[in-house]
């Protein structure tokens, strides 16, 4: 069955807006006129899209069938009309990126350093937070682009090809902390500091207590849990903290002679990260410009 956009976009603009009254209003149309479009298009599915009721419009089970594929055609239909109209030079287009925090420290400052270099007129959006609110972003089509320790895939997210890279991670602790002058530390030797670091539910607090339990020791407790580096560091610098980070997000401390880091037995880890969209669909054309770039960045970073 072939699908007119315009009624899929009539279709969806009454899904989002509740009413046909708001959502004629929104797409410059009079009610009847919508109306109209609306029946057209349960007549070519064969079937009612929506109940009306007094509070409004409410999706049938066909309705609610059909909303995650109209939204799909039209967003890969505005992505190809986008990517058209760069081609063009009518369009600059917009890059949407999702962020953990390890990445945004250093290899995304860098990225989209080159990447503005070449594209000048991309406008870019940055969100940060947690892989399990990423990832929800991308299936929800709210970024393009997700750059993030290794995850598993899942059944609709995919990690790019070509696109890793390392950073080291290391425990840290202010100038002056006791246990900065010793040579070398056990694991077991931590377990009495007072920690920071990311919550619960991130690879990086995974991956730290999976290392202590490798070792048959009790986990460290941690005293302060926080999504914030900046906190983190502060903490470290300036409170007496024990934590454990990549290089890049205390690089300036580290210089500054504000934080130090410790030799750790068994501590030592290579933190892998990577650039993941969609399994389906087309990327927008700056996602994939953005995926060039960090194919370039990748090598340098890992050896940096």
């Amino acid at each position: 069955m072939a699908y007119n956009l315009n009624e899929l976009r009539a279709f969806l603009a009454v899904l989002d807006e509740g009413s046909l009254g708001k959502a004629a209003d929104r797409m410059n149309l009079t009610q009847p006129a919508l109306s109209r479009i609306v029946k057209r298009l349960e007549a070519a599915v064969g079937e009612p899209l929506f109940e009306r009721h007094s509070g409004g419009m409410r999706l049938t089970a066909y309705g609610k069938a059909l909303a995650p594929h109209a939204q799909l055609l039209c967003r890969e239909e505005k992505n190809a009309r986008d990517e058209m109209n760069r081609m063009r030079g009518l369009a600059t287009g917009a890059l949407r990126l999702g962020v953990t925090a390890g990445a945004s420290a250093l290899f995304i400052p860098k990225a989209l350093g080159g990447f503005l270099d070449k594209w000048p007129g991309i406008a870019i959006d940055v969100v940060e937070g947690i892989w399990d609110e990423l990832a929800t972003a991308l299936d929800n089509y709210q970024v393009d682009l997700v750059i993030a320790p290794e995850a598993p895939e899942t059944p609709s997210i995919v990690s790019a090809r070509d696109c890793t890279w390392h950073e080291s991670m290391n425990v840290v602790v202010g100038t002056g902390h006791p246990l900065q002058g010793n040579a070398s530390i056990s694991m077991e030797a931590l377990l009495a500091e007072r920690w920071c670091f990311v919550p619960q539910r991130t690879e990086p607090h995974n991956r730290l207590m999976s290392l202590f339990k490798s070792k048959g020791l009790a986990l460290p407790v941690i005293a302060v849990s926080s999504t914030s580096i900046p906190l983190l560091k502060s903490l470290v610098a300036h409170s007496g903290f024990v934590s454990w980070l990549t290089r890049p997000m205390y690089g300036a401390e580290l210089k500054a002679g504000l934080i130090r880091e410790l030799r750790v037995d068994g501590l030592d880890h290579e933190r892998r990260f990577s650039a993941y969209h969609r399994r389906e669909g087309i990327l927008p054309g700056p996602a994939l410009r953005f995926l060039e770039e960090i194919r370039g960045l990748a090598p340098a970073i890992t050896t940096e």
